[in-house]
């Protein structure tokens, strides 16, 4: 039986090239968070972050090893809600997911950790990235449907094709929207603290001995250090 916070921040090491692969920053799950899919990887290269599926971890020690950076792939599942709120559908605050219990060779979740309680993964009704939803026994036998999405109205063409330059507040929305977003995925370095100077040149990404702030996690973005900033930062 594995835990995801026992993955977290790993580095992952491809064997065949003998270089870092990126980091575990969260898990991909199914839609029913039943079964473990693969670690979300994340590193300095790319934008996006990629999937280890759980068949392609070669060994686990102080790193995850896999065979070559091939292993990873696009990710097409549902993100773990680490740190959602979990309520029930009579509406209690259960608390929040703290952790997921798995099995590490299928992937079958056995139990959901929501603070100091834990709850089978058959009570799951829905999630999103920020809650979760569980079956009460006062509604064991009530069907719930998804409602269905509506289609965005299509655009009108425009009357003149004319260049509009976009609006200095939307794009101010934008970036804050994509900066937020961004620091929920690493919302697990937040209160480390750096176990080591990180440079970028003479610019200080990261003092040691300083905590890791959101303006630290922003920096090593910044200067392409997520994966270093990762690796040299500890709870405590």
């Amino acid at each position: 039986m594995k835990r995801i916070t026992d993955i977290l921040a790993k580095e992952i090491v491809a064997v065949a090239e003998g270089e870092s692969a990126g980091v575990v920053i969260s898990a991909f799950t199914d839609e029913k968070l039943s079964r473990i899919r693969g670690y979300k990887v994340a590193n300095d290269e790319e934008d996006v972050a990629g999937i280890l599926p759980l068949r392609r971890v070669l060994g686990e020690g102080d790193a995850l090893t896999v065979k070559t950076r091939l292993a990873l792939k696009p990710a097409v599942f549902p993100e773990c809600p680490l740190g959602a709120k979990v309520y029930d559908t009579c509406g209690v605050l259960l608390g929040r997911l703290r952790d997921v219990l798995f099995d590490e060779q299928t992937g079958q979740v056995l139990s959901l950790a929501v603070d100091q309680n834990e709850f089978s993964p058959s009570r799951v009704l829905s999630f999103g990235k920020t809650t979760l939803v569980l079956r009460a026994p006062a509604h064991e036998n009530t069907l719930f449907k998804k409602t269905s999405k509506r289609a965005a109205p299509k655009p009108q063409p425009a009357v003149f094709d004319i260049a509009v330059d976009p609006l200095p507040d939307e794009a101010k929305e934008s970036a804050v929207a994509s900066e937020k977003t961004f620091l929920q995925d690493y919302a697990f370095l937040l209160g480390r603290t750096v176990r080591k100077t990180i440079l970028n040149g003479e610019t200080v990404v990261a003092e040691e001995g300083s905590p890791v702030t959101p303006e630290a996690v922003l920096r090593a973005r910044e200067n392409g250090k997520l994966v270093e900033l990762t690796v040299n930062s500890r709870k405590g």
